[in-house]
């Protein structure tokens, strides 16, 4: 009786223990996938939102640096001027926006309603589309 009991456990524990069926690890991994799709898309999507964000705020310290410049006599006429000497307001590395592309900087502007045009080229990294960021 002892034998057969144990027996009949022993054939119950290998059967649960058989493990998942392919069919089974393929769902489990589909829906992994989709997590996964959904949650890359979302972080892509706050990064761009990220870059364009810092970018405006280097456009902005950026002129006013080349504003103050302007303070001590004429608008320079690039932006490496402000990253010379001794006490220069910027550095070499903060003339690139976040898509590692330089500023385009124009003096005088081509609109007479600004003193100078300062832009950068976007995401596409193309001058003159429309996801350029300059400021105003």
């Amino acid at each position: 009786m002892r034998f057969t009991r144990s027996l009949a456990v022993r054939k119950a524990s290998v059967q649960a223990a058989r493990g998942m069926t392919l069919l089974e690890i393929m769902v489990v991994i589909a829906i992994i996938g989709i997590v996964m799709t959904s949650i890359g898309v979302g972080v892509v999507g706050y990064l761009n939102k990220a870059k364009v964000s810092s970018c405006k705020s280097q456009l902005a310290n950026i002129a006013n640096a080349v504003q103050m410049y302007a303070l001590d006599g004429d608008y320079p006429s690039t932006l490496q001027v402000l990253t010379e000497g001794a006490g220069a307001p910027l550095k070499p590395k903060q003339l690139k926006d976040p898509w590692g592309q330089d500023f385009a900087y124009a003096y005088p502007a081509q609109d007479k309603s600004r003193e100078f045009d300062l832009c950068s080229k976007g995401p596409d990294k193309r001058e003159g589309s429309e996801d350029d960021i300059c400021h105003e």
